[in-house]
C-alpha cells in the first residue's frame, strides 16, 4: 500500500529563482520532499514559502540597507539607522521593526542547510540530489555563520557614539553582506568555492537548480 504522503501529494511548483517557475513531484521520494522544503515550501515561512526564497529575500534587504549606510559615513543617525533594518533581516528577535520579511536570514539560511542535508542522506537520492545536496548545505551553514557575524557587526555600530567609531564596523558590514552572495575567497586563491567555508548564496540557488532540473 502506498504511504499517505504518497496518496495525497500533489505536484508542487517549485520556485526558480534564476530561471523561472519550474514543476516537482513532491511525491517522488523522501529526497524530494527535502527539496521541495528548501525550494517551496516550509510551514512556517512568510506565506510558507521555501526556505532558500526566503534566505534570499533576508540576505538582499539586508545587503540594500547595508549599503545605504555607507553613503554618509559621518552621518551616525543614519548609519543606525540601516543597521536597524540590517539586524531585522538578520534576525527580528533582535530588531521587531525593519523591510525584511519578519523571518530571519539566520533561521532561514540553517533550515537551508537542514533541509539539503536531509535531502542528500535520504536513501533514496539520486546522484544529483546527493552531490547538490552536500553543496546546498555547506552554503547554507557559511550563510548562517555570515549572518551571525553580520549580527554583531550591527550592534557594535549600534553601540558606537561617533561616526568615526561606526564607519569601520559599517564598511565591514557592507563587504560581509555581499558576501551572503558571492562568498567569500578565504584562502585566496583566486577563486570562490562551496567548501573551505567559502561559497555564497549563488551557488545554493545554481544546485538546486540543478537538482530541479534533473527531476524534469
Amino acid at each position: 500500500m502506498l504511504k499517505p504522503y504518497l496518496r495525497h501529494s500533489t505536484v508542487y511548483m517549485i520556485a526558480g529563482i534564476l530561471t523561472g517557475a519550474m514543476s516537482l513531484s513532491a511525491a517522488a521520494n523522501d529526497a524530494l520532499k527535502h527539496v521541495d522544503h528548501v525550494m517551496t515550501h516550509w510551514a512556517d515561512t512568510p506565506q510558507e514559502q521555501g526556505l532558500l526564497p526566503v534566505a534570499t529575500a533576508e540576505a538582499e534587504v539586508a545587503k540594500t540597507h547595508a549599503g545605504f549606510a555607507t553613503s554618509d559615513l559621518k552621518d551616525l543617525s543614519s548609519m543606525q539607522l540601516h543597521t536597524r533594518h540590517v539586524l531585522h533581516a538578520l534576525d527580528p528577535a533582535q530588531e521587531t521593526k525593519g523591510p525584511g520579511l519578519g523571518y530571519g536570514l539566520i533561521k532561514a539560511s540553517e533550515g537551508v542547510a537542514t533541509h539539503a542535508e536531509l535531502a542528500s542522506d535520504s536513501e533514496d537520492a539520486s546522484d544529483i540530489v546527493r552531490v547538490s545536496g552536500v553543496m546546498v548545505a555547506s552554503v547554507g551553514r557559511n550563510t548562517t555563520r555570515r549572518a551571525e557575524e553580520a549580527l554583531k557587526l550591527s550592534k557594535l555600530i549600534l553601540a558606537s557614539k561617533t561616526s568615526e567609531v561606526a564607519a569601520p564596523h559599517v564598511l565591514k558590514l557592507q563587504e560581509l553582506t555581499k558576501a551572503f552572495f558571492i562568498g567569500q575567497d578565504l584562502d585566496k586563491d583566486g577563486r570562490i568555492v562551496w567548501y573551505h567555508h567559502e561559497g555564497g548564496l549563488n551557488i545554493a540557488t545554481e544546485q538546486m537548480d540543478l537538482i530541479i532540473k534533473s527531476t524534469k
